[in-house]
């Protein structure tokens, strides 16, 4: 951090050139970053449709600005069992819930930027809940332990936590995939969401001018 901070007082002194514009352009801090919150489901064709049209173009253009997490859960409820266990009911019946486990797994096991390709890759085909080994060989990412851990309590124990978290939203969810912008959300902004992701993370951005946002 030093190092960059005495950088761009080096460019700033000889007349702020072309390669300090670039960096002003492109460099904000952690603390500048928009905190984009994604709660969706496995077999939701509003989350679907969502990742295909907003969050993967939008990532691609604006991950350097974004502080992404995904939340999948959705519309389901979770029952504490006296195992210890849990029992969940999906909107979408079970097979939901197993693509829903899969992601909770690889939602913390996985790099934010190995999550998107891979949930990317799973919402984008016919039948998502049941991509997870397809769409593992084709980013190049070992199946076998998001597979022990989706069919395992801890699996479900993830599963669990994100259903806690989607309770916890204020509002409450009404709709899914619901979209919090720095840990807040409403009716409006949620319509925006889901139709002009970009120009609302743009518009939240409090850092250096970004180039993709111009």
């Amino acid at each position: 951090m030093y190092g960059l901070v005495f950088l761009l007082v080096v460019a700033a002194a000889f007349g702020g050139g072309h390669g300090f514009e670039q960096t002003q352009l492109r460099e904000g801090t952690v603390a500048d970053r928009v905190k984009v919150s994604v709660y969706f489901e496995s077999l939701c064709s509003d989350s679907m449709k969502f990742f295909k049209s907003q969050l993967y173009p939008v990532w691609q253009d604006l991950q350097d600005i974004i502080d992404l997490e995904f939340i999948p859960f959705g519309k389901a409820r979770a029952t504490p069992t006296e195992t210890g266990d849990y029992e969940f009911e999906c909107q979408h019946g079970p097979d939901e819930c197993y693509g829903n486990r899969v992601m909770s797994c690889a939602q913390n096991s996985l790099p934010i930027g190995t999550q998107v390709e891979f949930f990317q890759c799973m919402m984008t085909k016919r039948y998502p809940a049941f991509f997870g080994k397809q769409c593992s060989e084709e980013i190049g990412i070992a199946w076998a332990p998001l597979q022990e851990c989706a069919e395992s309590p801890k699996g479900a124990a993830m599963l669990y936590q994100n259903g806690i978290r989607t309770a916890s939203l204020k509002p409450r969810v009404h709709f899914i995939p619901t979209i919090t912008i720095n840990g807040r959300y409403d009716n409006r902004q949620l319509r925006v969401s889901l139709m002009a992701l970009r120009s609302q993370i743009c518009a939240s951005y409090d850092g250096p001018p970004h180039q993709n946002c111009l």
